[in-house]
């Protein structure tokens, strides 16, 4: 159970061609979409193969809300910088360390006044999640009575590894990143992690390295979905153990925003966001689900978003940013107990980044090992 709080992203899927129309892009791929691109001032950064976007357009998110063109230097350009690779069979079990006694999660009571609020649909729109203007939440939508008591704790016990980390998008670095070290980006701030959560508190955690934003040594966002799922798809059957999973990015801002700041015990420290795809569309109050994406562990994975987010307000105030939700499903479709981060942003240092990791170890050890915010042991 955790104490009480007074405080309260992305990436894209991509979809056929033939739904430009819909998203308001031109049917035919290519400079149509480019010259709209154009227009509407979204800056590309094609180095790191990002998007970034004026706030009115994507609320400072990295990620337009519909599928977006190959950029014309993909395809036979010799200036692209080729990218070394990292094989798709990467796999990184967390070296154990010197036994110790594993910490144990924080456990405090949330106060019936602060329960109270979070049954009201207003506030937790207001203070726990932040719905993209693409998408709907709706009441029916969460629980909080039931959310607050479900228990979402791990077998520890079990033998093999409980968390898998990845990186649907392992190119994502930050402001003064070595564009030729996988470490010192994402893929660096994963390695950390599955180290805490090993070694810090007993959870046997596995670590997969593999790209699925580069194809053929170049840098390729477009497609990482698709490529992503088969892959960790055969490591989650492979490794029945595992409970839960984590896909950890690092958001994206327009230009000039600065990087996201917080204070942890005195340190300059990159504020995170948990994020949730809820495969549905809002197109100018219509509201439809997205048949071609469905999400089993929607509700699951909601829960899971809200008690990590309880947990962090409570341990960190300020630590993480509103609950992002969007339109699709991105990587939170393939079992329930899926996170998806951001971890600051293209403003942020390696070293902000990588600090954030340990209060980010606590917050998911207090959800995984200390048991339902209401009601538990």
């Amino acid at each position: 159970m955790w104490g009480q709080s007074f405080l309260a992203g992305t990436a894209e899927e991509t979809v056929s061609a033939d739904l430009f129309d819909e998203y308001g892009l031109p049917a035919t791929q290519g400079q149509g979409a480019q010259d709209w691109m154009v227009q509407e001032g979204v800056a590309q950064d094609w180095t790191e193969q990002e998007w970034f976007a004026p706030d009115n357009l994507y609320r400072g998110n990295s990620h337009p809300e519909w599928p977006y063109q190959e950029h014309p230097s993909d395809a036979g350009s010799s200036s692209m910088p080729l990218i070394p690779m990292i094989g798709l069979d990467d796999i990184i079990f967390t070296p154990p360390l010197p036994p110790q006694e594993p910490v144990q999660a924080h456990s405090t009571a949330l106060s019936d006044e602060y329960i109270q609020r979070l049954m009201s649909f207003d506030y937790l729109t207001n203070n726990i999640f932040l719905v993209d203007r693409y998408t709907a939440l709706f009441p029916s939508d969460i629980d909080t009575y039931a959310f607050l008591r479900e228990d979402l704790r791990i077998d520890t016990s079990i033998r093999g590894p409980q968390v898998l980390i990845f990186h649907t998008h392992s190119l994502e670095r930050f402001a003064d990143s070595n564009p030729l070290d996988q470490m010192d980006g994402v893929v660096g701030l994963g390695r950390k992690l599955a180290e805490l959560l090993t070694g810090v508190y007993g959870i046997e955690t596995m670590h997969y390295t593999g790209q699925f934003d580069v194809v053929e040594s170049r840098p390729q966002r477009q497609g990482a979905y698709e490529r992503m799922e088969p892959v960790i798809q055969q490591v989650l059957a492979d490794n029945p153990s595992i409970q839960m999973v984590i896909d950890i990015h690092r958001d994206g801002v327009r230009d000039g925003a600065g990087p996201f700041i917080t204070y942890v015990n005195g340190q300059r420290t990159a504020r995170i966001m948990f994020f949730n795809g809820l495969s549905r569309q809002n197109r100018g109050g219509r509201i439809t689900d997205v048949p071609w994406l469905p999400n089993p562990y929607l509700r699951e994975n909601l829960n899971f978003s809200f008690q990590l987010q309880l947990a962090s307000n409570q341990l960190y105030p300020g630590f993480a940013r509103r609950v992002y939700l969007r339109e699709f499903r991105y990587s939170l479709h393939m079992m329930p107990m899926s996170m998806f981060v951001e971890v600051g942003n293209q403003y942020n240092t390696v070293q902000e980044a990588m600090l954030a990791m340990e209060p980010l170890a606590e917050i998911i050890a207090a959800v995984v090992l200390g048991g339902p915010p209401v009601g538990g042991d």
